[in-house]
């Protein structure tokens, strides 16, 4: 038979639930410009050899503009070729995002304006 929650246990509860909600938070606010979240009309600046970040496309370090999003590809099919139907837009770079052996993303890029 269960018994009665203590005060204690209570507020204990209510802090614990509050940590978790405030760490969630975080890890969301962390990630809302990480290129897996790109969507087609998006600016990025590059960040490292090989990372975007999303930024304003007035920004002045924006650099590509997503013309493209292709799911499901793996790294090896994330070549310029991929991004063909995307060409007339522009389309002159491809970034993948994913797990290595596994399958991702490729965002087809043209240069900012």
């Amino acid at each position: 038979m269960a018994g009665k929650l203590t005060q204690a246990q209570k507020v204990r509860n209510v802090i614990v639930v509050a940590v978790i909600i405030a760490i969630l938070g975080v890890v969301l606010y962390l990630a809302r410009n990480n290129a897996a979240n790109a969507e087609v009309g998006d600016c990025m600046k590059q960040t490292g050899p090989n990372s975007l970040e999303q930024v304003e496309c007035d920004d002045s370090q924006a650099k590509f503009k997503v013309v493209g999003r292709l799911e499901n590809k793996s790294q090896t099919e994330a070549t310029v070729s991929a991004c063909e139907a995307f060409k007339s837009q522009g389309a002159e770079q491809v970034y993948w995002w994913g797990k290595s052996g596994g399958k991702g993303f490729v965002l087809c890029l043209a240069p900012a304006k």
